[in-house]
This record gives C-alpha cells, structure tokens and sequence, in this order.
C-alpha cells in the first residue's frame, strides 16, 4: 500500500482509498476496470454459506437427522433397485 497525495487538498492517502478522507475528492479514475469476475467456488458468500449450512446441519437435533438418512437410504434403495 502506498501514499499518494490529494491533489485537491493535499493530504496524504492510501492509494486504494477511492476517495480522499479529508475533502472527498475522488482519487480512484471512474473508468477503472471492474474486477474480474470469480469463479464459483472462490467467491467468498460460497464459502459462508456452506459454513451455516454445515453448522446448522450439526445443530440439528439427531433424531431429525436419522430421518432423513433413512429417506435418503430408501430413495436410493428404490433407485438402484428398480422399486421391485
């Protein structure tokens, strides 16, 4: 991180500020390119979502948890079997 100077007061700011603290000025060009867009998995809401889903899955009282692993086990019974 550098320091750059305001060139509307003067004031010493960091160079990723997109505008200066002291007067408003802004430091950033309009026209500076977006970010590059993330892939799927490296978005960081991806990630904080599958935290709270684990988390609440773990919270989950077991005997919920027991049915649905026994919905899951008899949906892939039916799957694999054909339902005969």
């Amino acid at each position: 991180m550098a320091l750059v100077r305001c060139p509307e007061c003067g004031r010493e700011v960091s160079s990723h500020a997109p505008a200066c603290p002291g007067c408003g000025y802004p430091l950033q060009a309009r026209g500076a390119p977006a970010p590059e867009p993330q892939g799927a998995l490296q978005s960081q809401h991806v990630w904080g979502r599958v935290a709270m889903v684990l988390g609440a899955w773990l919270v989950t009282p077991w005997i919920a948890r027991l049915i649905v692993a026994l919905a899951v086990c008899v949906l892939a019974y039916f799957m694999f079997t054909g339902g005969r």
